[in-house]
C-alpha cells in the first residue's frame, strides 16, 4: 500500500478522485461546503490559532481553582454542567494531533523520521520546561534553604520524572507553593504528555500495519483500538503503567484518548466530510435545548468536535493566524506561571491575576520556541537525507 493515498491508485488517478469527491461535497444545493481535505492542505486552516486559543483557554480554566475562587463558578462547568474550558481545550488538542499526526505519517516515507519528529516535537520542550521549574522556579519559591532544597533527592527524582515523561510526572518539589489554594502543585499539565506519546505510539503501529491512509483499514484499526480502550477503561490492567490513558482526570468528565482516535479515523474519510456552519449551529441548538438530558451530554462531544473542525476552516479568521507555535510553551509554563503570581500577588482575583500570568507565560513559550522547540524540530528537517525514502510532501507536519 502506498503511504500517500489508497492501494493502487496512481497520481493521475488520485487527482481526478480528489476533483470529483470534492465537486460532489462541495456542491450540496448549491452551498459551498469546504471538505475536510481541503481544510488540512498547508495554510488553509486555522489549527495554529485554535491550538493557542486552547492554551490560553487552559490558563482561564486554571485561573478559578489556583486563585481559590469557586472552580463552580468556571463559565463553561456552569454552560455543560460537565466540562471546563481547560477539559474541552484538551480536547481539542488531541483530535486536532490525531489528524495532524496521521497526516504526518503519511507524508513521511519513513518511519523513522516520523518517530522523529513526535521525540523532538514534544521532549525537548518538556525537558527545557522541567529544567526552568525544578533548578530556578524551584529554588525562588521555596521555604527551604537552597542547601536544604537541593539536598532533598525529591528534587532530582522529580527532574528524572518530568524530563523524561517516565513514571509519575507532576508531583511536588520540597517547601514550594506550600501554602497556596492547590498547595504544592508545580507542573499539572504534564499529566497529558506521556498519553499524547503514547497515542503517536498508536499511530505507529497501525503506520507499520499498513494501515494509516486506506479509509476501511483505518476504521478497522480505530475500532479495534477502541473496543480495546473501552474494555481497559473499565478494567483498568495492573500488571503494566500507562499513567493516566486509561483514566478519567480529576474535573474532567471524559477521556482525551477517543478525541484523538476520532482525528485518526477522520483523516482517510477526509475527502467526504463537509466543514459548513449550519450543521454547526444545528448542533449547537439541538445542544442548547437538551443539554440537561442524557441526549445533550451525547451531542456534545461530537458538537465540539465538528464546530472545531468548522472554525479550523473559516477563511475570516486565516489573518489572525500566529507566526509562531507558541500553543505548546503555552500549555506547559502557564500553571507554574499563574501559581507564582498567587504568591506574589495573593490578594488578586483571578481574572487580574491570569491577565498578569498570559503575558509572561507567553514570553516563556516564545524562547522555548524559538530557543529549544524550533531549532530541534529543523535540526530533523536538516537532516532529512539520513532518511531512506523521505517523501518530499509534509512541510508544516512537524508543527503538529
Amino acid at each position: 500500500m502506498s503511504r500517500t493515498g489508497h492501494m493502487g491508485s496512481g497520481p493521475a488517478t488520485e487527482c481526478a478522485s480528489r476533483k470529483c469527491d470534492r465537486s460532489q461535497s462541495n456542491a450540496i444545493g448549491h452551498i459551498h461546503m469546504k471538505t475536510l481535505a481541503e481544510t488540512l492542505e498547508r495554510d488553509s486552516n486555522n489549527f495554529d490559532l485554535i491550538r493557542l486559543g486552547a492554551a490560553l483557554a487552559v490558563m482561564f480554566g486554571h485561573s478559578f481553582g489556583v486563585h481559590g475562587g469557586n472552580v463552580d463558578m468556571e463559565w463553561m462547568l456552569q454552560f455543560t454542567h460537565r466540562e471546563s474550558f481547560g477539559s474541552l481545550a484538551v480536547y481539542g488538542f488531541f483530535l486536532i494531533s490525531g489528524l495532524l499526526v496521521s497526516a504526518s505519517y503519511v507524508n513521511h516515507a519513513s518511519p523513522l523520521r516520523f518517530v522523529s519528529l513526535r521525540v523532538m516535537r514534544i521532549w525537548p520542550g518538556a525537558i527545557a520546561c522541567a529544567l526552568f521549574i525544578g533548578l530556578v522556579v524551584g529554588p525562588l519559591f521555596t521555604r527551604l534553604p537552597l542547601t536544604g532544597y537541593f539536598a532533598d533527592p525529591m528534587v532530582f527524582r522529580w527532574l528524572v520524572h518530568n524530563a523524561s515523561l517516565v513514571g509519575g510526572v507532576g508531583g511536588w518539589l520540597p517547601g514550594v507553593f506550600e501554602h497556596n489554594h492547590l498547595a504544592m502543585l508545580v507542573n499539572p499539565t504534564f499529566w497529558t504528555l506521556p498519553i499524547e506519546l503514547e497515542c503517536y505510539g498508536i499511530v505507529l503501529i497501525v503506520g507499520l500495519l499498513g494501515f494509516i491512509g486506506s479509509r476501511w483499514r483505518t476504521l478497522l484499526a480505530v475500532g479495534v483500538v477502541g473496543v480495546l480502550f473501552t474494555y481497559f477503561a473499565k478494567h483498568p490492567p495492573t500488571h503494566i503503567t500507562l499513567g493516566q490513558f486509561f483514566i478519567i482526570p480529576i474535573a474532567y468528565s471524559f477521556y482525551p484518548v477517543p478525541f484523538f482516535l476520532l482525528g485518526m479515523l477522520l483523516y482517510p474519510f477526509r475527502r467526504y466530510i463537509p466543514l459548513h456552519w449550519l450543521p454547526a449551529v444545528l448542533l449547537f441548538a439541538a445542544y442548547i435545548m437538551l443539554r440537561d438530558t442524557v441526549a445533550g451530554t451525547i451531542i456534545l462531544y461530537p458538537g465540539f468536535a465538528y464546530g472545531l473542525l468548522w472554525m479550523a476552516s473559516l477563511p475570516n479568521l486565516r489573518r489572525f493566524k500566529p507566526r509562531h507555535d507558541y500553543s505548546y510553551g503555552i500549555y506547559l509554563y502557564g500553571f507554574v506561571v499563574q501559581q507564582a503570581i498567587t504568591v506574589l500577588l495573593p490578594s488578586l482575583s483571578n481574572y487580574c491575576s491570569v491577565a498578569i500570568a498570559i503575558p509572561i507565560t507567553v514570553v516563556l513559550a516564545a524562547v522555548s520556541w524559538h530557543v529549544v522547540e524550533c531549532p530541534c524540530l529543523a535540526l530533523v528537517r536538516r537532516n532529512a537525507s539520513s532518511f531512506a525514502g523521505v517523501s518530499p510532501i509534509a512541510a508544516a507536519d512537524a508543527r503538529a
